[in-house]
């Protein structure tokens, strides 16, 4: 019978551990969303017990503390919820829906359009079209607590085009138990190691971000970026245009 000393499962543990730090030190700390995958391109059919309803979806991202999916689905859908499981972060790419909420006037989601999903919603989804596939970039929270509770909405809040067009001023956008949206103006920031994971959308205007030790990417208007968790670097603008960022990171 073979024996294991102590110091080699030391030996072995040392090595697991190296080899980690290794890994997630390997891992970029900015990372873009390609424009590839916010096309549609591949993403993968999810089989319905309908067989005539059409879903398909990919996991873009899977991080500390937020999850990035793109996800496409069939015209003609009516998705019922008696209580939506989750706070979600939307930007609906193509198509168009009607949301109906229990006791609430319906209202209608657009291509462009940016919104937050609440928790707990009760209502009716309907994608409208004839034959489209509706394609939608999703921001979820990791590891949710079922005791978080609902959100502070009952319904689906819409960012105001006044907003994103810079007419308005807000910046704290929406603040619920899951995910946190804000609109960034700032054209200098300083980012140290102990920062959240985020996900940053530019909506107007172009940054430099730099990670230390590392070499400038530059981000444009319409492209999703991905800040890790401990993330240290600054970004800048030197652009003629005025700065707008949507900022989603875990409550």
């Amino acid at each position: 019978m073979r024996k294991v000393t102590i110091l080699s499962i030391a030996l072995a543990i040392q090595t697991i551990v190296l080899s980690a730090q290794t890994n997630q030190q390997s891992k970029p700390s900015i990372i873009k969303i390609s424009k590839e995958l916010l096309a549609g391109e591949g993403l993968s059919a999810i089989k319905q017990e309908d067989p005539e309803r059409r879903f398909f979806q990919k996991r873009v991202y899977n991080g500390t503390d937020l999850a990035v999916y793109m996800v496409a689905i069939g015209s003609g859908i009516t998705n019922e919820f008696e209580s939506f499981p989750m706070e979600e972060f939307i930007f609906w790419k193509n198509g168009k829906a009607l949301v109906e909420p229990i006791n609430e006037e319906a209202f209608p989601i657009f291509a462009g359009d940016y919104f937050i999903q609440a928790k707990g919603f009760q209502g009716k989804w309907n994608f409208i079209g004839d034959g489209e596939l509706h394609l939608e970039l999703s921001v979820i929270a990791r590891n949710r607590s079922a005791s978080s509770g609902p959100s502070p909405i009952s319904k689906a809040l819409v960012i105001d085009r006044d907003l994103l067009s810079g007419v308005s001023n807000k910046k704290e956008i929406y603040t619920g138990v899951e995910l946190t949206v804000n609109m960034l103006t700032a054209g200098k920031l300083e980012f140290e190691g102990t920062t959240k994971e985020r996900m940053l959308h530019i909506v107007n205007g172009v940054i430099t971000i730099t990670q230390s030790g590392e070499e400038p990417i530059k981000c444009y208007p319409g492209e999703f970026i991905i800040l890790r968790e401990g993330f240290e670097g600054r970004w800048e603008s030197q652009s003629l245009q005025p700065l707008r960022i949507l900022e989603i990171y875990r409550s």
